[in-house]
């Protein structure tokens, strides 16, 4: 059993007890008003941000396929990404606008080839078309491409190939590893053949001096003047000769219609 005594309260004369006494019911008073002052303060507060929250809320609005955000008040577009999964981001990237094989009737194919066919061959068999020009390219052993410097060659070239070492068709009916090749760069068989003009050395000066702004002040020797005449001449027939070429192949195209 405990011997210690409960605490005493503390002594106040008689004649202080009442002022005592009201000093602390204010107090207490005080007190209370302060902490119902508090509690209102944060419950108004709460109320007031959860409001904000709320019209917040109220003013947005979602679009149909949830990808845009507009402000109610001002109608303007604020929020408008539009995210893409894989596989429409690798369609969108590869749509591209489909090749047409009217774009590359100058072109056609050389198949049935054997593997002890060379260029050579290719370029003896098109004998003829060295004036207006042709290129091959390989697809592999089997095919190659011609291109031709317009339409009308590739026709001719296919009515000239007898068939019997070479056979040709039209890049519409190539096989499949030749418009593979085509479609891997098309742009680089979209345009025709173009043979490169005659040069010389004197017009290749030329026109190298004037592109750089040189001027010479060399005067001419007997010697240079004839062989600028000479060059001249030279291209002058290959000139007419073109034109000749052409004449013939037109009315040939011409008498068969």
């Amino acid at each position: 059993m405990s011997t210690k005594k409960p605490p005493r309260a503390l002594y106040i004369p008689p004649a202080l007890r009442n002022n005592v006494n009201n000093d602390l019911i204010i107090s207490n008073e005080v007190e209370k008003q302060s902490s119902i002052s508090k509690s209102s303060m944060a419950y108004l507060s709460v109320n007031q941000h959860t409001d904000d929250i709320e019209q917040c809320f109220k003013s947005l609005e979602l679009s149909d396929n949830s990808t845009e955000v507009y402000d109610d008040a001002s109608k303007k577009n604020v929020f408008s990404p539009k995210v893409l999964s894989k596989n429409e981001q690798f369609l969108d990237h590869k749509t591209e606008r489909p090749l047409k094989s009217s774009d590359f009737q100058h072109i056609i194919e050389l198949y049935n080839l054997s593997k002890d066919i060379e260029s050579h061959h290719l370029e003896s068999e098109l004998t003829g078309f060295q004036d207006s020009g042709f290129y091959l390219k390989w697809v592999d052993d089997e095919h190659c491409l011609a291109v031709f410097s317009s339409i009308d060659e590739a026709n001719r070239a296919l009515a000239q190939i007898s068939g019997l070492f070479i056979k040709a068709r039209r890049i519409d009916d190539a096989s499949l590893a030749s418009k593979q090749k085509i479609a891997h760069s098309p742009g680089d068989w979209f345009m025709p053949y173009k043979k490169r003009p005659l040069t010389t050395s004197s017009t290749a000066h030329r026109f190298i001096s004037s592109h750089l702004g040189i001027t010479s002040n060399k005067k001419k020797s007997i010697e240079d003047t004839a062989r600028e005449e000479q060059n001249k001449a030279l291209l002058r027939e290959a000139r007419a000769r073109a034109e000749a070429i052409r004449q013939a192949q037109k009315a040939i195209w011409e008498g068969d219609d």
